[in-house]
């Protein structure tokens, strides 16, 4: 039997836009056989972000809304 994989809980707060963001996405990526849950766009963010900053393709623009917010 495999090892069930570690995880941990994060709690951050985001403002009404950025939940209006995660569920709008996570709708247009679900389809009638599975729905896809907002934690499930979040982890897929971070894998994202992760692959842009290691390949040095992250948009200069997106690093504004950290020093904007």
């Amino acid at each position: 039997m495999p090892k069930r994989e570690k995880s941990k809980r994060l709690q951050v707060v985001i403002t009404e836009e950025q939940d209006s963001l995660l569920t709008k996405t996570a709708y247009q990526l679900s389809n009638t056989e599975r729905l896809v849950s907002k934690s499930e766009v979040v982890r897929l963010g971070i894998e994202m972000l992760n692959r842009a900053v290691e390949e040095g393709d992250l948009d200069p623009e997106l690093l504004k809304t950290l020093y904007d917010g």
